[in-house]
């Protein structure tokens, strides 16, 4: 017989990567053509594409949308209106570097807060750390190899996210089975 808690600790982690699946194809729409908007071709000068940025403004409330109400976060209203408040912080400030790089750290953080908590002890504790590393790795690619630092950074943000509530879960059941 299989234990109740442990089904719902199950359910919970099944239903927050669907949230991630789903919110990574909505992320697409926004993360590249805003990603887009910054583009230089070579030989050219800087000009944005205030259409672009639109596009990908107007569609990052939606990721949000898909993160808590998908992954069914009892508190998703106040998490997605904090999260694009976040998206926005982070994507000027960090923007100032490198819109790709502040995109990818507002959407990081953002995850961090809309996604539904796991049921352990410091949930957020390796989402943050996740998010930390998804700026990063996204940042040294970005200098080292930029078109692939682009498309990391559109696709690495919420699976890191994924990947540490795994982490912290395993975590949790094997301090639990130590304890007994």
């Amino acid at each position: 017989m299989e234990d109740p808690a442990r089904r719902s600790a199950d359910e919970l982690r099944r239903r927050n990567w669907l949230a991630i699946a789903i919110s990574t194809v909505v992320m697409m729409f926004s993360y590249f053509p805003y990603a887009a908007a910054f583009t230089v071709a070579e030989g050219e000068t800087q000009q944005i594409d205030p259409a672009l940025v639109g596009v990908g403004l107007v569609v990052a409330p939606f990721v949000f949308i898909a993160l808590g109400f998908v992954s069914r976060n009892p508190k998703a209203p106040k998490r997605i209106l904090q999260s694009m408040g976040l998206l926005l912080l982070l994507g000027l400030a960090v923007g100032l570097l490198s819109p790709v790089l502040g995109a990818t750290a507002g959407f990081a953080t953002g995850a961090t807060l809309c996604l539904n908590p796991l049921n352990v002890s410091r949930p957020y504790k390796w989402r943050w750390w996740a998010t930390v590393l998804a700026t990063v790795y996204t940042l040294l690619l970005l200098v080292v190899a930029t078109p692939a630092g682009v498309f990391t950074g559109g696709l690495v943000p919420l699976l890191l996210i994924g990947f540490a509530d795994e982490y912290a879960s395993w975590d949790h059941t094997r301090k639990a089975s130590a304890a007994l």
